[in-house]
This record gives structure tokens, C-alpha cells and sequence, in this order.
């Protein structure tokens, strides 16, 4: 993927990556680099490449507040490698809640 963008090969990088209407390819435990996509400016040809996430855009497409793994529980600032990792253990609120509510409705 990093190879495609370099080159600028908007083709190889979709080989690599998918389109945004198709599934996303699963993520594995062996890649230990945080998620990203394509950026297109106003002329992709020239701005196009990869952009990462940032740890609080991580956290809210997760569910949680704004700054949620940015302190531990001293108050000690925890670092943005820390923090992708405890995000990509965790599970989605929204999923949970998801989840939950249905285990609820059956017990009923």
C-alpha cells in the first residue's frame, strides 16, 4: 500500500486497500500499523495519499468520549502507540449496546 502511494498508482493502491463500496479486508494482529485511507484533494493526482488517523478520530468512530485513552489512571499522559493499541483491543460501544439490547429483549 505505502509503495502505491509513493508511486502515486491510484490502481495498485486499490488492489492493496478495496474500494469504499466493498467489504473492508480484515484487519490482522500481525500489522501493527494504525488505519488509514486514500486522501483526495482537490486534484487527487497530485495531493492523493495515505492519511492516518488520529487517536481521538479513533476514539469516536469506537463510541467513546473525546480524550478517552489520553490520560491512565494516575493521570500520566499515555502515548499515541499506547493508545492505538488499547483502541484496536476494544470493542465498539455502539456494537456492544447493539448486543446487549438484543440479550435484553430475549430475557423479557
Amino acid at each position: 500500500m505505502r509503495g502505491a502511494v509513493k508511486e502515486k498508482d491510484e490502481a495498485k493502491f486499490l488492489v492493496s486497500f478495496g474500494r469504499p463500496d466493498e467489504p473492508f479486508p480484515t484487519l490482522l494482529a500481525s500489522s501493527a500499523n494504525s488505519f488509514s485511507f486514500w486522501y483526495e484533494g482537490e486534484d487527487w493526482r497530485k495531493e492523493g495519499g495515505i492519511r492516518y488517523l488520529t487517536p481521538l478520530e479513533c476514539e469516536r468512530l469506537q463510541g467513546l468520549p473525546d480524550h478517552w485513552t489520553a490520560y491512565g489512571c494516575e493521570g500520566e499522559t499515555i502515548s499515541d502507540s499506547a493508545r492505538y493499541r488499547a483502541l484496536g483491543n476494544s470493542i465498539a460501544l455502539p456494537c456492544a449496546e447493539y448486543v446487549m439490547a438484543g440479550i435484553c429483549e430475549i430475557e423479557k
